[in-house]
């Protein structure tokens, strides 16, 4: 004889999130059932319906779908039953969204190490200088850092650098085959044009992550990816000894060449000739798909 199932008048208690944010919708319906004492008729009863027409809820009006995740029952005596099955849907998906759906952002400002070879200027007005020296008559090293008869051994120092990292939860249809490849062409390039407020040559991609969730009966579940940047300006108007007039973009690597020169009867380096090189080839942050501005 079929089991009597009877919605209570509280059934359908639920929290709706907005599509595309992460967090999960939820919703609980409760029945009383009649017709047995046996927990094996009531489970199998049970389990039936919610693999067919207990299975899943649509909120009405949205596209929000919630599957049928556990359950819960409890004898009330004589053949009645209390059964609470319990839906969620984790991280609402919404493939008709173009666009991320959700961004936090985190930043630091510990900076990054250096070797230089070259000190800054010490002193101001018409005392500038390359250094302090003691005695006062001690050679003039014109700003190289550990001179010694073998050359110069400069010094690794903390240099100002931000870095930041963005994360999105995007549809998961935004994520493509194509779209990964291009993310990963961009690791490693330097902005072309302007991103996040910071000159074209100032900005490094660092690289991204993704992670996504997906299950037999809800399917892919949106993508939560993350990416992660380096800043460093750009410089004019740099002078490195007698050197002046150089630039330099913030990911272009500077490096001074020196030569020895004798100087109170003694073999000094100084410097010779500046370079600065590019290491890193540019890139339109834009293939990012997280905007620019």
């Amino acid at each position: 004889m079929p089991l009597t199932w009877v919605e209570d008048n509280e059934s359908r208690s639920a929290t709706i999130v907005r599509l595309g944010r992460k967090a999960s919708s939820s919703m609980t319906r409760s029945y009383k059932v009649f017709g047995t004492t046996d927990d094996v008729e009531l489970h199998d009863d049970a389990n039936s319906r919610i693999s067919n027409s207990l299975r899943s809820w649509q909120y009405p009006g949205t596209n929000v779908i919630l599957m049928a995740e556990s359950y819960s029952v409890s004898y009330l005596g004589d053949d009645a039953w209390q059964v609470t099955i319990n839906y969620e849907k984790n991280g609402a998906d919404d493939d008709s969204q173009p666009n991320p759906l959700r961004r936090s952002r985190s930043f630091d400002t510990s900076g990054g190490s250096q070797h230089k070879t070259q000190a800054y200027s010490v002193g101001s007005g018409t005392t500038l200088d390359a250094e302090y020296r003691y005695p006062s008559s001690a050679t003039n090293m014109s700003g190289a850092i550990g001179v010694d008869d073998n050359g110069v051994q400069g010094v690794d120092v903390v240099v100002p650098a931000l870095t930041w990292t963005e994360t999105y939860d995007v549809p998961s249809t935004y994520v493509t085959s194509d779209y990964i490849r291009n993310v990963a062409r961009l690791t490693g390039k330097v902005n072309n044009f302007s991103f996040r407020g910071f000159e074209a040559g100032e900005v490094l991609f660092l690289g991204a992550s993704g992670s996504q969730e997906w299950d037999q009966e809800k399917g892919d579940g949106p993508w939560t990816l993350s990416f992660k940047f380096s800043a460093s300006e750009n410089q004019t108007g740099i002078t490195i000894g007698s050197i002046g007039g150089i630039q330099k973009k913030g990911w272009h690597y500077l490096w001074v060449r020196y030569e020895p020169k004798v100087e109170s009867n003694s073999l000094l380096q100084q410097p010779k000739a500046v370079y600065v090189s590019k290491v890193y080839q540019d890139g339109s942050f834009s293939g990012l798909g997280i905007g620019v501005a």
